[in-house]
């Protein structure tokens, strides 16, 4: 599988665990630490979209 398959597949799974955590309790404190682990997997998936690009323009 490749990294950009293998980056959506974890950011799919991330998004659907925060969903079930927020559909149980809105104000549970696991949602921040859920949203940073996001967060990190989005900054992932957009460097590496960014290096892709890049390296189309340098062709």
């Amino acid at each position: 599988m490749s990294e950009l398959n293998t980056l959506n597949k974890q950011i799919e799974a991330k998004l659907k665990e925060m969903y079930a955590v927020y559909e149980r309790d809105p104000n549970d404190p696991t949602l921040l630490k859920l949203s940073q682990s996001l967060d990190k997997l989005l900054n992932q998936l957009d460097r590496f979209s960014n290096k892709t690009l890049i390296q189309r323009n340098n062709r």
